[in-house]
């Protein structure tokens, strides 16, 4: 279907199954389950061995924002599955939706030097990303109207999902594990440090040291997806989340330190954060 050569179907017999593992061991059981037996979500039992194995699939490549080498084996896969449901939104929906965490998690702090992959599980995992970034604008743009449906706690787990796959995986990890709403920040001039900062909760004088970035979401050409913070808020806005784009303008923020009185994004000072955790 279209398929560069470089994205490889590894074979179920392969000892690789074995050495690249998921949270939980070996994930080809699921895999096959997914492969064999095509179901639509709208029609099945919740508790069908289809959708026992597509969750289980997800849990074992994301399990606690970690990431785990199967992803990197597993993803070719997630991409023909994608493929063969490409007449079927919902299908297509919480597919896109979930594979995002697996790749958020793909940032150096997860990752070892002992880490050995070879060249060509490299090539077929950088290009299954490729034509993941492709079908995921194509599925964007063909549903908007649909996913302006969804209710807000999905549309903005769509989001970051679609952040990590088109955009900023480490924003989309720390996202994730703030829960849109937590400004876990440390300064990198002076070392102060303020992990209570949050959107929800902080009081107002708190929340004064940020100066929110100003919205453009009138800006985008719905083409370039360059400017993670205009694409980004744009969607969120086509999608009427309004909330999340006043929250992502405070992450795009600029913080002003109160120890030391220094400038800068709310963002950087966040992944510094992680980055010293």
């Amino acid at each position: 279907k279209g398929r560069n050569k470089l994205m490889n179907l590894i074979d179920f017999h392969s000892h690789l199954w074995e050495t690249y593992r998921g949270a939980y061991g070996n994930v080809k059981d699921d895999i096959v389950i997914l492969t064999n037996e095509k179901q639509l979500f709208y029609k099945k039992n919740e508790c069908s061995e289809y959708h026992i194995a597509f969750d289980n699939l997800f849990e074992n490549l994301s399990h606690q924002m970690s990431f785990y080498n199967a992803t990197y084996i597993a993803l070719p896969y997630i991409i023909k599955l994608l493929e063969e449901y490409q007449n079927h939104f919902w299908e297509q929906y919480y597919i896109i939706s979930r594979v995002g965490f697996c790749i958020a998690t793909d940032i150096p702090e997860n990752h070892t030097t002992s880490d050995t992959i070879e060249q060509s599980i490299l090539d077929s995992y950088t290009e299954s990303i490729a034509i993941l970034q492709q079908k995921t604008k194509e599925f964007l743009f063909k549903n908007i109207n649909i996913l302006k449906q969804l209710a807000t706690d999905e549309i903005s787990e769509f989001c970051t999902s679609i952040l990590a796959i088109l955009g900023d995986r480490y924003l989309a990890y720390i996202l994730t594990l703030s829960s849109w709403d937590t400004f876990c920040i440390l300064c990198n001039n002076c070392e102060y440090c303020n992990e209570d900062l949050s959107y929800s909760f902080s009081n107002k004088s708190e929340l004064n040291q940020i100066t929110p970035a100003e919205p453009k979401t009138e800006q985008w050409d719905k083409a370039s997806f360059d400017d993670t913070f205009l694409w980004l808020s744009s969607v969120l806005s086509m999608l009427g989340d309004e909330n999340a784009v006043k929250t992502l303008c405070y992450y795009y923020g600029t913080y002003t330190c109160p120890r030391c009185g220094k400038q800068k994004k709310v963002i950087d000072l966040i992944k510094n954060y992680y980055e010293n955790a």
